[in-house]
C-alpha cells in the first residue's frame, strides 16, 4: 500500500465522520476502537459498511428512504441551481463591469498603436523609397566613374608605354654616349672648381682689405676719439671747437663768413642781407647760464647797428628757456631781434640755418622800414606791430621745429632701413654662392660635412639682425 491509497483513505475517513456527525445525533459517538483502530483495518471495517449499505437497500423502509432523501435532494439541487444562477449572474456582472474600462482603453491602445504603425510604415516606406533612388543615383555614378577610370587608366597606361619606350630609347643613346658625357662633366666640374677657388681667393683677398680698412678707420676713431677727450677735458678747447665748428658750416652750407671782431665782445660777426649779426656760439656740457646771456644782450644794447643776434647752444639747454621749444625769439632795444637755439645737434643744421636766414631778412626789412619812417612818434605803434608778428613768428618757429623733428626721426629710420635690408641682401647672396659651391661638390661627391669653423662663425654673426645705434650728430660735443 503506497502513500497516495493511504492519504485517500484518510480523506474518505474524514468525509464519513463528518457524514456520520451530520446525521447521527449528538450524543452519538464513534467507539473508540474505531478511533484507534489502523487504516488496514479502518478499510476493512468500510468495506463491511458498504456490504451493509448494500444489504439495507432490501429492507423494507427503502420508500420512506428514497422519498425523504429524493425531496432532500430535488431541494438541495434547487438550492444549489439558483445559487449557482445568482453567483453566475453576479460573476458576470463583476466581470463585466471590471472588463469594460479595460477593454475601452485597449480599444484606445490599439487605435493608437495601428496609427503609430501606420505612421511609422509610412516613413519607413519614404526612406525605403528614397534610399533606392540614392541607391540607383550612386550606382549610375559608380558606373560612370568606373567607365571614367577605365578610359583614363587606359590612356594613362598608353602614355606610360610610350614614356617607357622613349626612355628606353634614351637610356640606349646615354649608354652609348657615357663615356663622352663622363668626361664632358670632368671637364666642366674642373672648369668650375677653378673659377670657383679664384673667387675665393677673390673674396679673401677682399676680405683682407676689407679688415685692413676697418682696422685704419678703427685706428682713425680712436685718435679722433682720443682728441676729442683731450679737448673736451679744457673748456676753452672745446669752445674753440663748437665755434670753428659753426663758422665752418655756416660757410658751406650759407656761404656766411663769420669773422672774429676785436671791438666787439661776442664770438663773432657777419654781414647778412646788407645787415650787421652778431654770433655767440656756446659748447657748453651743463645748460648755458642766464649770465651768458645778460653779456650777450648787453653787448646788443651796445652796437644797435647790429640789427640781428643768434645766441647759440651747440649740445645743451639754456637757463631759463623753455626745453621743449629749441628755437626762441625775441625783440629787444625796440628794434633788434634775438634768436636763442638750444640742442642745435638734435636738429636739422640745414632747417636751422635757412630759418636765421629768414629772421634776418625780417628784421632786415622791418629797421628798414622804421628808418624810413621820419616821425618819432610812430614807436608805440611799431612796437604794437612787433608784438603782433612776433607771435606768428613764434608759431612758424615751432612749427619749424617740430618739422625738423619728425625729418630728423624719419631720416634716421630711413638710414636703419636701408643698412638692415643691404646687409640682408649681402647675407643672402653669400648663402646662395655656398649653396651653389656645396651642391657641385655633391655632384661631383667630393662633399663632406665640414665642421663649425672661424668662418662659419662669421656668418653667424653676420646673420644677426643689426641692432639700432644711436646715430651721433655731427657736431661736437
Amino acid at each position: 500500500m503506497n502513500h497516495d491509497s493511504a492519504f485517500a483513505s484518510i480523506k474518505s475517513f474524514n468525509k464519513a465522520n463528518n457524514l456520520f456527525s451530520f446525521y447521527l445525533p449528538k450524543s452519538f459517538s464513534l467507539p473508540e476502537n474505531l478511533k484507534s483502530c489502523t487504516i488496514v483495518q479502518f478499510q476493512n471495517v468500510i468495506s463491511f459498511a458498504s456490504k451493509l449499505l448494500a444489504l439495507e437497500l432490501d429492507l423494507s423502509d427503502q420508500f420512506i428512504r428514497d422519498s425523504f432523501f429524493s425531496e432532500y435532494m430535488v431541494e438541495v439541487n434547487k438550492k444549489h441551481s439558483q445559487e449557482l444562477l445568482n453567483l453566475q449572474q453576479s460573476s458576470i456582472s463583476e466581470t463585466t463591469s471590471k472588463i469594460t474600462p479595460l477593454i475601452s482603453k485597449f480599444t484606445e491602445l490599439e487605435s493608437k498603436h495601428s496609427e503609430t504603425i501606420s505612421e511609422i510604415k509610412q516613413e519607413y516606406e519614404q526612406k525605403i523609397k528614397t534610399l533606392q533612388k540614392s541607391k540607383a543615383i550612386l550606382e549610375s555614378e559608380v558606373s560612370l566613374t568606373k567607365s571614367e577610370l577605365e578610359t583614363a587608366y587606359s590612356k594613362e597606361l598608353k602614355g606610360l608605354t610610350k614614356k617607357v619606350s622613349t626612355l628606353e630609347a634614351e637610356l640606349q643613346i646615354a649608354s652609348t654616349s657615357e663615356s663622352l658625357i663622363r668626361e664632358r662633366c670632368k671637364q666642366e666640374s674642373e672648369r668650375i672648381i677653378k673659377s670657383i677657388e679664384e673667387k675665393n681667393r677673390e673674396m679673401i683677398t677682399l676680405k683682407e682689405d676689407i679688415l685692413s680698412q676697418r682696422e685704419q678707420k678703427l685706428v682713425q676713431k680712436e685718435q679722433e676719439l682720443q682728441s676729442k677727450i683731450q679737448r673736451q677735458a679744457s673748456s676753452v678747447l672745446r669752445g674753440h671747437d663748437g665755434e670753428t665748428f659753426f663758422k665752418n658750416i655756416a660757410k658751406e652750407k650759407m656761404n656766411w663768413d663769420l669773422e672774429k671782431a676785436p671791438t666787439f665782445s661776442c664770438d663773432y660777426s657777419s654781414t647778412i642781407h646788407n645787415s650787421l649779426t652778431f654770433f655767440e656760439i656756446k659748447n657748453y656740457t651743463n645748460p648755458v647760464p642766464s649770465g651768458e646771456i645778460t653779456k650777450f644782450l648787453r653787448d646788443m644794447k651796445l652796437h644797435p647797428e647790429a640789427l640781428t643776434g643768434i645766441f647759440v647752444s651747440l649740445n645743451t639747454p639754456i637757463n631759463g628757456k623753455d626745453p621743449t621749444i629749441p628755437i626762441s625769439l625775441d625783440w629787444i632795444n625796440a628794434s633788434q631781434c634775438v634768436v636763442y637755439i638750444q640742442s642745435c645737434a638734435d636738429l636739422d643744421i640745414d632747417h636751422t640755418l635757412s630759418l636765421i636766414d629768414q629772421i634776418v631778412r625780417v628784421s632786415t626789412l622791418f629797421n628798414n622800414f622804421v628808418s624810413s619812417q621820419t616821425s618819432t612818434s610812430l614807436e608805440p605803434i611799431f612796437q604794437a606791430r612787433i608784438e603782433q608778428a612776433k607771435s606768428y613768428l613764434e608759431r612758424t618757429i615751432s612749427r619749424g621745429t617740430k618739422l625738423i623733428k619728425k625729418i630728423m626721426t624719419d631720416k634716421k629710420h630711413q638710414i636703419e632701413f636701408i643698412e638692415s635690408a643691404t646687409s640682408h641682401n649681402i647675407c643672402e647672396l653669400k648663402f646662395q654662392a655656398a649653396d651653389i659651391t656645396t651642391s657641385i661638390q655633391i655632384l661631383l661627391g667630393e662633399y663632406t660635412e665640414p665642421e663649425e669653423s672661424e668662418e662659419m662663425t662669421e656668418t653667424k654673426s653676420e646673420v644677426k639682425p643689426i641692432e639700432k645705434k644711436k646715430k651721433k650728430s655731427n657736431l661736437p660735443a
